[in-house]
């Protein structure tokens, strides 16, 4: 005899429902934060100079006349802003909730994931974007084509669309090797997909493999490949309409972070009946120093 048709008692068995939250997936820690250089400041921009390179000259006789060289230098400007993430709760939502908990400190965890997530996408549109230099801060300077790897690059044969390939790292590496960038402190930030697609390449060695496997399995944390230390991250942009991710590979000193003012307040609203105002604010802005030290390498998630 099947269990619940024993006896009539089951039918008064009740429903339990939790009292608590749960988080949905998502992102909650800044995973670029640690990869670029912090340049906290007060104000609205920073202004930060360059000095560009010395060239010497041959002495082609005795006592000659020193040219006249004057000295060159560049400037580029960080600037900053603010944002904030508001939840309101009505005076009598914890009354109507019952046995269920009113979320508050749900709320203050959820808004510190996203606050989180905003520095990583500023540090990201800092890669791509476009910046101010010019000593008035006036003048608008994009990462040139030069420093960009094509989606459909090979280093042989005809050339066709791929996601993340052994050869475009290659190339990335060349671009900054070329511009003198440092051999240390390299990363590349890559979404799942192009995790996957290094697994697929067929020149990755044996030792190469078990790296990439790690990297795909979730070890990326401290992992080298080919000089460049990778950071998993989904917030990548990516272009429906082609499939296309673009995929940063930067030195550390390529983009310099400020983050100003953080912090999140409960206030009790009385032009509201007195809701629950629960917000989180943050200050925070990102520059690409030099654009030398940013590769951009287009790659197709459907290769």
């Amino acid at each position: 005899i099947p269990f619940h048709s024993m006896s009539a008692i089951p039918d008064y068995y009740p429903d339990q429902f939790s009292t608590s939250w749960q988080d949905r997936l998502q992102q909650t820690d800044s995973r670029l934060q640690g990869a670029v250089e912090r340049s906290d400041f007060s104000g609205e921009r920073k202004k930060f100079n360059l000095v560009t390179a010395f060239e010497a000259s041959e002495i082609s006789s005795r006592l000659e006349e020193t040219p006249v060289v004057e000295f060159a230098g560049s400037e580029y400007w960080l600037y900053q802003a603010p944002c904030h993430v508001p939840t309101w709760f009505d005076k009598y939502d914890s009354h109507f909730l019952g046995q269920v908990v009113l979320p508050t400190s749900d709320t203050v965890r959820g808004h510190a994931s996203e606050m989180n997530r905003k520095i990583d996408d500023i540090i990201i549109s800092a890669f791509f974007g476009t910046r101010y230099i010019g000593a008035a801060g006036t003048t608008t300077d994009i990462l040139p084509s030069t420093q960009d790897i094509a989606i459909d690059y090979v280093e042989t044969g005809t050339a066709a669309n791929s996601g993340l390939t052994i050869g475009k790292l290659r190339r990335a590496a060349k671009k900054l090797n070329e511009a003198e960038v440092p051999f240390n402190d390299r990363f590349i930030a890559v979404t799942a997909q192009e995790a996957e697609d290094l697994l697929r390449t067929t020149e990755v060695t044996s030792g190469d493999y078990s790296n990439v496997k790690a990297l795909v399995n979730g070890g990326v944390d401290g992992l080298m490949f080919m000089g460049f230390k990778f950071i998993m991250s989904e917030r990548l942009p990516k272009t429906s309409a082609t499939g296309t991710t673009s995929v940063p590979v930067w030195h550390k000193s390529g983009v310099k972070l400020a983050i100003g003012e953080r912090g999140t307040s409960m206030n009790v609203i009385p032009q509201r009946n007195d809701a629950l105002l629960i917000r989180s604010h943050l200050m925070r802005g990102a520059v690409r120093t030099e654009n030398e030290k940013v590769v951009r390498i287009y790659c197709d998630r459907e290769p």
